[in-house]
């Protein structure tokens, strides 16, 4: 009786998350070999390391952080739409467009 009740909890699908065509799209990684799946975040988080450094380097810290945060937010929902095809809710469009707005009038200030 207790498995049912966890059971019924939990959502039968959604209108968004991974598709049948998403789960195509990320075949590959399943192709890649065990002892090298840990570089590919180990090489992203580098390069996200280096691209703070650098804006720290030019741009106010105040400015750059809340530029960084912005755009990560935004470009991880546009990276999962286009290159995963996952589907992403209106609601969560609509968050990415007020932040986007955000970091540009953060940019221009």
């Amino acid at each position: 009786a207790r498995a049912s009740f966890y059971e019924d909890e939990i959502p039968n699908g959604s209108n968004h998350g991974l598709s049948s065509e998403s789960e195509e799209r990320i075949k590959w990684v399943h192709l890649v070999p065990f002892y090298a799946k840990p570089a590919i975040p180990a090489i992203l988080n580098l390069l996200n390391s280096a691209l703070r450094w650098a804006s720290l380097v030019y741009i106010d810290a105040s400015v750059a952080e809340m530029m960084i945060s912005g755009l990560e937010l935004t470009l991880s929902v546009v990276a999962a739409r286009i290159f995963r095809k996952r589907m992403v809710a209106k609601t969560r469009w609509i968050g990415v467009i007020i932040v986007a707005a955000g970091v540009i009038v953060i940019e221009r200030a």
